[in-house]
């Protein structure tokens, strides 16, 4: 009988100590992999300057300046040699993190005309392009306007939107020669024609509607009469145009929209009402 009791008093004794017992604990997570190899996004917040430095006593150079709130980057400058009128690119060669500042400058006694963000590592497809017009002499007296750009990624070649002074007709050309970055794309107008707009033309072309250069032209009407017209030329895709105009005399604006869809590279046409002028031009579907 004793024996019997002090066997259930034991057995009462150990249930109560594996109810006490906490329970084991559940083993650690392991921590998560970091991530790596993770490409840099381009940089923000961008805020550039151009500088006049002195060298010498008579010569001075264009410096160009870049400093971004985020990312990773170098500094490019468009230049241009005054005495020629001949433009150019120059890369910094240093590499900085924001918001450090980035800097460059032109060749000696040539100035600087625009400033850029260089992403780094570089993106994908044609990236940070930069454009340019020059005047060219051709002969005795005519001149006419060439267009270059220059990109930091891609392959692309130029196109520019030309314009004949005496007719105020525009017009697009493409350049023939497809380039791979950082080389630089060069076309030029018709003889005596001024380039006003430079753009890259991605090589191979995308999707959609893109590479859209517009214009605006002035067209006679009688003696005294005249209103704005709009054109819109792209690389690819099927579009029609779409201007705003003015009414000068009431200030009102108003939309016109082009009555047919062309598709690239032909150019659509529309005009605004008689003595009303043509103030934004786009692409519409």
């Amino acid at each position: 009988m004793f024996r019997r009791t002090l066997a259930t008093l034991a057995a009462a004794l150990l249930g109560l100590s594996a109810l006490a017992a906490p329970a084991a604990a559940a083993p650690a997570a392991e921590p998560s992999a970091l991530a790596v190899g993770s490409t840099l996004s381009a940089p923000t917040g961008c805020t550039t300057s151009i500088e006049w430095v002195v060298e010498g006593n008579s010569y001075y150079q264009g410096r160009g300046k870049v400093t971004c709130s985020t990312g990773r980057y170098k500094v490019k400058i468009q230049c241009r040699n005054a005495q020629t009128g001949v433009g150019y690119v120059v890369y910094g060669t240093e590499v900085v993190n924001a918001p450090s500042t980035a800097t460059t400058t032109c060749y000696s006694g040539n100035v600087a005309e625009k400033v850029y963000a260089v992403q780094d590592p570089p993106g994908t497809g044609v990236t940070g392009c930069a454009p340019w017009m020059e005047w060219v002499h051709e002969g005795s007296s005519h001149y006419y306007g060439r267009g270059r750009v220059q990109c930091d990624t891609g392959s692309y070649r130029v196109k520019i939107q030309c314009r004949n002074a005496q007719t105020g007709v525009g017009y697009v050309v493409y350049g023939t020669e497809v380039v791979n970055a950082p080389s630089t794309a060069t076309t030029t107008c018709y003889s005596g024609n001024v380039a006003e707009q430079v753009y890259a033309v991605q090589d191979p072309p995308g999707t959609g509607v893109t590479g859209c250069a517009p214009w605006m032209e002035w067209v006679h009407e009688g003696i005294k009469r005249y209103y704005g017209r709009g054109s819109i030329q792209c690389d690819t895709g099927s579009y029609r145009v779409q201007i705003q105009c003015r009414n000068l005399q009431t200030g009102v604006t108003y939309v016109v929209y082009g009555a047919y869809t062309v598709s690239a590279p032909n150019i659509a046409t529309t005009t605004c009402y008689s003595g009303n002028v043509a103030e934004v031009v786009v692409a519409a579907p």
